[in-house]
């Protein structure tokens, strides 16, 4: 556990809200430093208002998201939530990287096959552990390496990180051996032939994260030695030779994800571990990629309660200015959050709750693969979901601030299920393309459908939005109380993945549209619409049926109720929400 000054059970008491759940604590920060942009004094006590601000803002009435592959002014268009043709795997995707056009995914399986097939489908390939992907295709491509373990364990590849140059990815996870030669946990092939390269150093434990610059590859995991040398969980190698350098930084625990800050100058590194070099905060830190890996200033660090109540940050992407951090816990936070690289000043927390395994940055929306259940903290966010879960989540990365404190949920919810194991988990790696969006994981359905271990996604870009709302029951029809000539029609709002309004239309006897209205729905939240159909012949016996109708056309249509008769009547059509 950590020192009594670094996590105070006492602050973590008082500070927790009624009937709600605390923001995710960051950790109090050493002396305060100035801030090298000469944006003053930044310390942890104003992260901890930020935090505080967002769920109050969230919890308060800040305006609900509308964002969606047609959203309103200001708002950042989607993907769409129709999933595009991909090739499946046998087993979990762990990781997706994207170069040029072709995507590779790593994890643990055995074999691909198309879309559409069962495990085991005469066109199934073998793939040991490595496969490789047309981006705008989902097709296989030939290259083919075999990852294996030692006998009696399961080959995993946890990571893939190409050069930023795009002709070497390096690869790391829980193997012995590439293609028959001995690569003890990381490896590396060159591009865009895919090769494997002479990179090799015998790490003693699995290699679980990967960054990359022009002139070093870093990695993290739960080694301690790299060719007998000590590592403590950290160690950094030349791209021009592949040779171990003496950057040195030390976790105390289990080092899970990293990236280099955008100005270079530092690793953003996350895991279970408690320390860096000796330094808290919990679960999240920097270290400098100077040449040994001294500490750098860091304000914002993850709940530790005790080892079996804690979180943990699980994968990072940046942009010019800000990290994205995703995060899971066991009973503490384990939404997304946002930080200054250059410190660690904590810029938004999304409060979320169900564990988030990956995050991808797309044309300004953050998206995310989580199995998250609760998202009731959030602007335009969902209440519990009561043993169900949102496993694909989309927000802007940089909420607009005259509007909010804590990013807005966008109106984007394809959904995976948790796959066939225990974890429940669904989706573990994303990474895009600027125009694909793929994701990997251990799920065995996308959208209801069967696809397993991968799927994709496509901007408006590069593929129309297709599918209609969800299916539409049919409408109750019933004669107004005292009443003749009008029948009242009354429906329940369909929902669409990706688009928050739709257009419903009132059918009666199968042509004529008798009503048109817009409405706002959300698959939580779906209300109950009506419309009094007059001027009806008193006794006559109509049929009605409802369309819902997205931005783009897509229609779906109940099924029809009647023939009703009509009953006393109102003057004049009415209708309610």
């Amino acid at each position: 556990m950590l020192p009594a000054p670094w996590l105070p059970t006492a602050w973590l008491r008082t500070r927790r809200l009624p009937a709600t759940r605390l923001p995710s604590a960051p950790i109090p920060a050493a002396p305060r430093e100035r801030h090298p942009s000469g944006r003053g004094l930044v310390r942890r006590p104003f992260a901890l208002l930020s935090a505080a601000a967002a769920l109050t803002a969230a919890l308060t009435g800040a305006p609900a998201a509308t964002a969606d592959t047609d959203p309103p002014p200001g708002e950042p268009a989607t993907a769409t939530a129709d999933p595009l043709p991909a090739w499946q795997t046998n087993g979990t995707v762990w990781t997706v990287a994207i170069v040029g056009g072709t995507v590779y995914a790593g994890g643990s399986f055995t074999a691909i096959r198309p879309p559409g097939t069962a495990p085991g489908d005469p066109a199934e390939i073998p793939r040991g552990g490595l496969a490789a992907f047309d981006a705008a295709t989902g097709e296989p491509l030939p290259w083919n390496p075999l990852v294996e373990a030692n006998p009696g364990n399961e080959a995993t590849v946890e990571d893939l990180e190409p050069s930023p140059d795009g002709r070497t990815l390096y690869v790391g996870g829980r193997f012995t051996k590439i293609n028959g030669l001995s690569r003890p946990r990381i490896g590396s092939f060159s591009l865009p032939g895919g090769a494997l390269t002479g990179f090799r150093h015998e790490m003693e434990s699995a290699v679980e994260t990967l960054a990359a610059t022009g002139s070093t590859v870093y990695a993290g995991g739960s080694f301690t030695t790299v060719d007998g040398v000590p590592r403590a969980r950290l160690a950094a190698f030349a791209a021009s030779d592949g040779s171990l350098t003496a950057w040195a930084p030390a976790a105390d625990r289990r080092v899970m994800s990293m990236i280099v800050s955008p100005d270079g100058s530092r690793v953003v590194i996350g895991g279970k571990f408690n320390t860096l070099n000796g330094n808290p905060p919990h679960g999240l830190g920097a270290v400098r990629t100077d040449a040994t890996g001294t500490s750098a200033p860091w304000q914002t660090g993850l709940e530790y309660v005790s080892d079996s109540r804690q979180s943990w940050a699980t994968d990072m992407v940046a942009d010019g200015d800000t990290v994205y951090v995703g995060a899971a816990g066991t009973g503490t936070f384990d939404g997304r959050l946002a930080v200054d690289p250059d410190g660690g000043a904590l810029r938004w927390i999304d409060n979320c709750l169900g564990g988030t395994e990956t995050v991808s940055l797309l044309e300004g929306v953050l998206y995310s693969g989580s199995h998250a259940h609760d998202c009731s903290t959030q602007p335009g966010g969902f209440p519990s979901l009561n043993g169900s879960h949102q496993r694909l989540l989309a927000e802007p990365a940089r909420p607009d601030p005259a509007q909010y404190d804590t990013p807005p949920i966008l109106h984007w919810f394809p959904d995976t299920d948790g796959g066939a194991g225990t974890d429940n988990q669904g989706p573990r790696a994303m990474d895009n393309d600027g125009r694909y969006l793929w994701v990997g994981g251990d799920f065995t359905t996308v959208n209801g459908r069967s696809q397993q271990g991968l799927t994709r996604f496509g901007t408006l870009a590069v593929q129309a939005d297709t599918t209609p709302p969800q299916p539409l029951a049919a409408p109750t029809v019933a004669p107004p109380a005292g009443s003749s000539g009008a029948l009242t029609v009354t429906w329940t709002q369909s929902w669409d993945r990706d688009n928050r309004r739709l257009t419903y239309r009132v059918v009666r006897d199968g042509t004529t549209v008798v009503h048109t209205l817009d409405s706002a729905s959300a698959f939580w939240d779906l209300a109950k619409l009506t419309y009094t159909d007059t001027g009806l012949a008193p006794g006559s016996a109509h049929t009605y049926t409802v369309r819902a109708t997205d931005h783009f056309g897509n229609t779906t249509e109940s099924p029809p109720a009647g023939p009703v008769q009509a009953g006393l009547a109102r003057s004049g059509g009415e209708a309610q929400r």
